[in-house]
């Protein structure tokens, strides 16, 4: 029996659809052998092979790295109401690979009250795709691998680990890393919805 459910945090709750342009551009401005198509051609070459874009395409062409436009992070209008209903049915937890201050992010967003457990690698030491990540939070949870749900939107970072522990999984095809490739995972999402309100349809 399903228990708990645990969410992602950026492209899963929080919109980053301005930050991935704002850096996109930021790499084009820095070169003068790639132009627009062309990166957006590196950058689609990259997601095919489940890898991130950005970080990437920096070590291929020695690019200077920028720090992540946080200011230009939203929440997706309809995340209040999803945890809301699920709060009802399940204990709700974050695991993602953030900076400090992700709980203050989430008072700023309105949603804290939500999550029972916030897990995060700048604070516990482990990131994403690192198993033991997930086993902090299911201990701390007190639930077994499958009483829980890891919700997210990286093939890489979060359902290929979570099931690799044996969490359930579903995959939002929110954002730059919906495009990602499936069948090349070992393992495969259980549920796959590609906005975070048709989980409703299925927990």
């Amino acid at each position: 029996m399903v228990k708990w459910l645990f969410f992602d945090f950026g492209s899963t709750l929080v919109d980053e659809r301005e930050c991935e342009k704002y850096r996109f551009f930021y790499l084009l401005k820095q070169t003068d052998f790639l132009t627009e198509k062309s990166l957006k051609e590196k950058y689609k070459e990259y997601i095919m092979k489940n890898q991130s874009p950005y970080k990437a395409i920096i070590k291929e062409f020695n690019l200077t790295p920028i720090l992540w436009p946080v200011h230009l992070e939203k929440i997706y209008p309809e995340v209040p109401y999803v945890l809301e209903q699920l709060a009802r049915k399940y204990k709700l937890g974050i695991i993602a690979n953030q900076s400090l201050g992700t709980e203050e992010r989430l008072i700023q967003y309105g949603i804290r009250k939500y999550f029972d457990i916030i897990i995060s690698s700048s604070e516990v030491g482990y990131s994403k795709p690192n198993k033991e990540i997930f086993n902090i939070a299911l201990n701390a949870a007190k639930c077994l691998p499958n009483e829980a749900y890891m919700i997210g939107d990286r093939l890489d970072n979060d359902i290929e680990p979570a099931g690799k522990v044996k969490m359930h999984t579903i995959w939002v095809k929110q954002g730059l890393f919906g495009g990602f490739n499936l069948e090349s995972m070992n393992n495969k999402p259980e549920i796959i919805v590609n906005t975070i309100s048709e989980i409703l349809n299925y927990v």
